[in-house]
């Protein structure tokens, strides 16, 4: 019985980290709405990761979480490169103002690494789960 606990402190660690990147992913939205406008993916991230903390509370929010922020880093993609490169317009409308910095946080940082936690507590856990009990 000793190695599933020891294993289970392993996890808290990152359970707590992925409680804190799914909060601060969903204060990201108001930056971009205010920044940006309302845009879809706005929307739609958000009440993804309202439905992952909803399931966080069960232990089950991991996975979802991975797979909610690598989709969404990958849609962004052209924004991240345009803020990596420094380019001076929004690559969807060339009219819209471009914001690198705000599009290289809210859109690449915090998502790959929201993505990566995710990622990480799911592994952690699904080991403690195929554990052998002793």
């Amino acid at each position: 019985m000793n190695g599933p606990v020891e294993q289970r402190a392993d996890v808290q660690p990152w359970r707590r980290a992925l409680l804190g990147m799914i909060i601060v992913s969903l204060l990201c939205a108001p930056v971009s709405w205010v920044d940006d406008g309302i845009t879809p993916s706005w929307v739609v991230y958000p009440i993804v990761l309202l439905i992952a903390l909803w399931r966080f509370r069960r232990g089950h929010a991991a996975l979802l979480v991975g797979i909610a922020a690598l989709v969404f880093l990958v849609v962004h993609v052209p924004w991240s490169w345009a803020a990596i490169t420094g380019a001076d317009s929004n690559p969807l409308d060339r009219a819209s103002p471009s914001s690198p910095v705000q599009w290289l946080i809210t859109l690449f940082a915090v998502p790959a690494i929201t993505s990566a936690v995710g990622w990480i507590t799911w592994s952690k856990q699904r080991s403690v789960r195929s554990a052998p009990s002793q």
